[in-house]
């Protein structure tokens, strides 16, 4: 069974502005924050916090982030794998290309498949 091409077109249009809602959030938070500082500052995490453990973290008021600190480390260490000068392009490639393409095919084909999925259910019902 297919999926007719205007119900396909209808799906990409719902998987594009639900892409969209990460990207507005984005902006609205680098829009109303304060400015980025490498300055450590007592009253807030900056860039500071991470290059060097957090010193704004502790047990009692972030327990995930010391459950997420190898995780951190890892994915670091991993993005590092082709050496410093390729961090920042191995960086934007996976994180900025890769995985928003992989979650937009992941979402336009759940999204497929629940049209599917209805069609047959109506095609076995009449």
């Amino acid at each position: 069974m297919r999926v007719a091409l205007r119900i396909r077109l209808l799906l990409v249009a719902v998987v594009l502005l639900l892409a969209t809602v990460p990207v507005a959030f984005g902006v609205y938070i680098n829009e109303t924050s304060p400015a980025p500082t490498t300055a450590r500052l007592a009253g807030r995490c900056t860039r500071y916090c991470e290059a060097h453990t957090c010193p704004h973290a502790t047990r009692a008021n972030s327990s995930a982030y010391f459950q997420l600190r190898p995780l951190y480390d890892a994915t670091v260490r991993g993005l590092m794998g082709g050496g410093r000068r390729w961090y920042a392009t191995v960086n934007i490639a996976f994180y900025l290309v890769l995985v928003p393409l992989l979650l937009l095919g992941l979402t336009y084909g759940a999204l497929r498949n629940a049209v599917l999925i209805r069609q047959l259910k109506a095609q076995r019902h009449a």
